[in-house]
């Protein structure tokens, strides 16, 4: 006879084991055939628990945290659609290769395929944007079925971390009743003490550590280095946490004299490095936009650190030059969307360039050379026509809001950015600063605009770091529930929303210049109406208008000196942007018509 307590115990069993083999973070979204395996992490009170009605706004907010952290956040749902709700955060958490664990309550076998309600096929549900998918089956008392429950939450908390980490998916199934049941029967509390003496079991761990780089690759990328007399070193977006990254970075640039384009979302672009002035080539991408400055710009060799670059002025440049010698040090997959590459060193970055640095011979004055000085040159002009244009905005612009926040980002916070135009306008407007130690959170995996309140605002709670948010309308309105997550927030989280009244980026493409007729135009440009103080209003969030540069700092300053999540909507020209690029490119190629070549 089955014990009335099997599947209260074979639920506490699973979320033990699973906080036994490190979880730490469990975001649940409410539902009825999840109940027992809720309750069981309830009651074992080591989780973080975190309650988010909307499935999909709950797998970001978790994907963010993992982001912040490191380390595999979980999320919990009941059967049926809401499981299909977390796949953006899935394709997201692979393409990105954050942990994470979703775990999808189920319905018996017996309720599968004959119209019952809230059931569908949850097996392989995700496809192949799961490192592993595993359907533990129906519970089952016996001991060696329960000494595997506690091998498959070993299984999966070490799939999710690596070496190539990523989403894994869990499917639990529960058949009623889903209450919590004592044991009142001799078979109830045979079953209670058997699993009592399995989670006393020595879990097994899986323990890796770093990727180390051949020596042999190492010598290769060394000896072409060697070689190259105009190097440029790009990083491109990295995960929060790779300070040592940084630190290598600079050690290379300093042995080779070659600049570095650091984007903000490399972690290096804000962070300890050590690299001098002369080194530091922050205002390459205002600086491709002229074609006084591309037609000089002549590197022989690129080391890529990390993913492509977002840049899309870098990606132009490199596509149209398929004989220029790159290397690229990253820690998996492929990163080479261009497929001109010539090789790529996949191993832990920091390794990668620690090894490198020492395999390179110094060179007398590196970084005073010729090249270095002649960017170092043109690299001050980029900067110099950058404010000048702010300056010469009236009022609020995307691109001054966007140097707002990064000056007045207090030491060691975290900043995140939207995509489309943010996380751009930040590498166009935003400087260099080293020592700030200001971690950037971003979405740059697939790169959309879904889930990036909820991203963020979990990448805040996660950190405890005063943090602000940089997000567009359009993503803002896609992720309303997000500020549902955000309230959940309890470090100072400022939420920027820059509010053009659409989805700008869409008029920088070549299909704006074609000439669409208004009615055409919306399905690009999205305009909307939407009032984001009712927005504030309705997750009781505080919210400043602000349409000038000096109240959005105060604004800022006032959200960052308290906890929680406050709302400041920065009211920017609809076509700013556009007409900004286009007086910044053409003012710097009148700067550098006079200059030499770099």
């Amino acid at each position: 006879m089955t014990p009335e307590n099997l599947l209260t115990e074979w639920a506490r069993l699973l979320v033990v084991s699973l906080s036994d083999a490190g979880l730490r973070d469990l975001v649940v979204s409410p539902g009825s055939r999840s109940t027992p395996f809720v309750a069981a992490a309830l009651a074992a009170k080591r989780f973080r628990m975190h309650s988010i009605v909307d499935e999909r706004s709950a797998g970001f907010f978790a994907l963010g945290r993992a982001k912040a952290t490191g380390l595999p956040s979980a999320v919990l749902c009941t059967s049926g659609s809401a499981a299909a709700n977390y796949l953006p955060a899935v394709v997201e958490a692979a393409s990105a290769r954050v942990p994470l664990l979703v775990v999808t309550a189920d319905r018996p076998f017996e309720l599968q395929d004959c119209g019952a309600a809230q059931t569908m096929d949850q097996t392989r549900l995700y496809g192949a944007f799961v490192r592993r998918f595993v359907d533990l089956g129906m519970p089952d008392g016996e001991r060696t079925a329960l000494i595997a429950v506690r091998r498959r939450a070993a299984q999966c908390i070490a799939e999710a971390l690596g070496p190539e980490p990523g989403p894994v998916h869990v499917n639990v199934r529960a058949r009623k009743p889903l209450e919590p049941m004592l044991g009142r029967t001799d078979a109830a509390r045979e079953l209670s003490r058997a699993v009592d003496d399995v989670l006393k079991m020595p879990l097994s761990r899986s323990e890796r550590g770093l990727e180390q780089p051949q020596t042999e690759v190492i010598a290769r990328v060394a000896s072409a280095v060697t070689r190259a007399e105009r190097g440029i070193i790009v990083c491109g977006p990295a995960e929060i946490g790779s300070s040592e990254v940084a630190s290598r970075v600079g050690a290379v640039a300093r042995a080779t004299g070659f600049p570095v384009y650091a984007e903000s979302t490399s972690q290096v672009r804000f962070a300890t490095s050590g690299l001098p002035e002369s080194l530091t080539l922050d205002g390459l991408d205002v600086l491709l936009r002229a074609p006084a400055f591309r037609g000089g710009f002549a590197p022989d060799l690129v080391l890529q650190i990390g993913e492509p670059p977002t840049s899309g002025e870098w990606e132009r440049f490199v596509s149209g030059r398929p004989s220029l010698e790159r290397h690229v040090l990253a820690r998996a997959g492929w990163p080479d969307p261009q497929n001109t590459a010539r090789s790529l060193v996949i191993a832990d970055p920091a390794c990668a360039l620690e090894a490198l640095a020492s395999s390179l011979p110094p060179r007398a004055n590196a970084p005073n050379g010729t090249w270095a000085l002649g960017l170092a040159g043109a690299n001050r002009v980029a900067w110099s026509v950058v404010t000048e244009v702010l300056a010469s905005d009236g009022g609020l612009s995307e691109g001054a809001a966007l140097r707002a926040v990064a000056e007045v980002l207090p030491q060691g916070a975290l900043l995140g950015l939207g995509n489309s135009l943010p996380v751009r306008h930040a590498d166009v407007f935003c400087r260099a600063r080293p020592g700030a130690d200001v971690a950037v959170w971003s979405q740059r995996g697939v790169s959309g605009i879904d889930g990036v309140v909820s991203g963020a605002a979990g990448a805040a709670d996660a950190s405890g770091r005063p943090s602000v948010l940089v997000v567009g309308d359009v993503s803002a309105i896609h992720d309303m529930g997000g500020f549902a997550a955000a309230k959940l927030v309890r470090t100072p989280f400022v939420v920027v929303v820059l509010n053009n009244g659409g989805g700008r980026i869409f008029e920088q493409l070549p299909l704006a210049a074609a000439g669409l007729d208004a009615a055409s135009e919306i399905f690009w440009t999205t305009p909307h109406s939407v009032r984001f103080a009712a927005l504030a209003d309705l997750f009781d969030v505080p919210y400043t208008r602000v349409s000038n540069e000096p109240a959005l700092r105060e604004a800022l300053r006032d959200g960052l000196s308290r906890s929680g999540c406050a709302l400041v909507e920065a009211v920017v020209p609809p076509h700013g942007a556009r007409e900004q690029y286009a007086r910044l490119g053409a003012a710097l190629h009148a700067a550098l018509a006079t200059e030499s070549g770099p």
